[in-house]
């Protein structure tokens, strides 16, 4: 066997195992993720009590949305609102995440059985209370459910989110080894001098699929094809996948080629020795600093501004978030800036909560090469870009990633079944010795 023919088989190998080890995942990422490329259609037809209310004329303000946080803390002390979600249509909700408080004068941590909830922006009524991800049936609850066994499936979300990363960097490598493995194998020299027909017409079969071909052949005609025209989106969902995971990893990484900020997963301070429970600057001083600082910056960089996006407190890092939309978000299919509030799809500034000194400023795109093609990508993951006609694309992607795992793994099964069983070598029956007469004449006679 040539070098080129064993490092194939080699990497037939290889890329068959890490099938197998990936199949079960890929087959409910993708088949959750062909779902939730709907994510918030779904939440609004079937979580409606807590995500939509009745649009109401007076409107509401950012100091409205930071009063009803306030409250909602009053109602269950046990509860810190660190992230508030500003509503981005008049009858959306107010949408908070939520970590446990902790007791400023003994340092005990609450217990709490909710991290998401949810107001209404106009009367500040709790509309509901839940678990990112608890599993049930109850359909309000189902897409929740989804979401979670997206990226973190059954494991606790700090265990999940580095089982994925990692998931999706072995995924990246497995999309290469298969693309590698459809390039035809370098032909034999041709005694009669005849050339051999040119790469591209032998690789073009590997695009195809032979109707007539048997079924063991056809199965993987299909596998290998459809691996072959996806293969983009393959490499691109692998990729996205462990930087949605991993953030600070990839930000690390990134950053020894190019200039790259991401304030949640690398920021611009070191973490406290002790969390800050009651920074100086309180949420009402840091949405005015936020609001400030943002005019200044759209005149320095040239933007423009937009709806505000959240806001965010980071007490082991004494440190605010305030996101905001301007005109360098990434524009969906209509032209128009997305409405995901995430540091892909909105401006960031970090602001101090010690004593209000501007930390920061994150663009989605335009400020940094890194920053541009990133949040490019992961709008593209998330479908906060595209509309519609890319949502219907993605959900039929993650069809066709499980229909790729699984033709793996049956040609993988059906390659075992049909493997010929070694037979052991034969062993000489015992003779006995009245017999071994008998058996040396009949010898002799043969």
């Amino acid at each position: 066997m040539t070098g080129a023919a064993t490092r194939k088989t080699v990497f037939v190998n290889v890329h068959r195992y890490l099938g197998l080890v990936l199949a079960l995942f890929l087959v409910i990422i993708a088949g959750t993720g062909s779902i939730i490329a709907f994510y918030d259609d779904l939440e609004r037809s079937l979580n409606t009590r807590m995500r939509v209310v009745e649009p109401q004329e007076q409107g509401w303000t950012i100091d409205d949305a930071l009063r009803i946080r306030e409250q909602l803390e009053r109602e269950d002390p046990r509860s810190h609102l660190f992230s508030l979600q500003f509503p981005q249509q008049p009858d959306e909700t107010l949408f908070s995440r939520v970590m446990p408080a902790i007791d400023p004068d003994t340092g005990a941590v609450a217990s709490i059985d909710y991290d998401e909830v949810f107001a209404n922006p106009y009367t500040g009524e709790r509309l509901g209370q839940r678990i990112i991800g608890a599993p049930t049936l109850r359909p309000e609850g189902i897409p929740s459910f989804l979401y979670y066994l997206h990226y973190s499936l059954i494991f606790p979300l700090e265990i999940g989110i580095v089982i994925f990363g990692i998931l999706g960097l072995v995924w990246a490598v497995e999309t290469l080894l298969g693309g590698y493995l459809t390039f035809p194998a370098k032909p034999k020299a041709n005694k009669s001098g005849k050339k051999p027909r040119p790469f591209l017409k032998r690789w073009a079969t590997s695009w195809k699929i032979a109707p007539d071909a048997p079924a063991n052949r056809r199965m993987l005609d299909l596998h290998r094809s459809s691996g072959l025209w996806l293969w983009p989106l393959l490499m691109l969902f692998a990729l996205t996948g462990y930087v949605l995971n991993q953030g600070g990893p990839y930000a690390r990484f990134i950053s020894n080629f190019a200039d790259y900020a991401h304030f949640q997963e690398e920021p611009p301070v070191a973490p406290l020795a002790e969390p800050l429970l009651n920074p100086p600057i309180d949420w009402f001083r840091a949405a005015e600093l936020g609001q400030r600082y943002f005019a200044e910056q759209a005149r320095l960089e040239d933007f423009e501004l937009g709806k505000p996006a959240a806001l965010e407190y980071r007490r082991d890092l004494g440190v605010y978030f305030f996101s905001m939309h301007t005109s360098r978000d990434l524009l969906d299919a209509q032209g128009n800036p997305t409405e995901t509030n995430s540091p892909a799809t909105a401006a960031t500034i970090a602001i101090d909560a010690r004593d209000g000194r501007f930390l920061g400023l994150q663009l989605p795109r335009g400020q940094r090469a890194a920053n541009t093609v990133t949040s490019w990508l992961v709008a593209l993951h998330v479908t906060a870009i595209g509309g519609r006609t890319w949502q219907i694309a993605v959900s039929l992607f993650g069809v066709a990633v499980v229909l790729i795992s699984v033709t793996g793994v049956l040609l993988w099964w059906r390659r075992r079944r049909t493997r010929p069983a070694s037979r052991p070598a034969p062993q000489p029956r015992a003779v006995r010795t009245g017999e071994a007469g008998s058996a040396n004449t009949a010898g002799r006679s043969g």
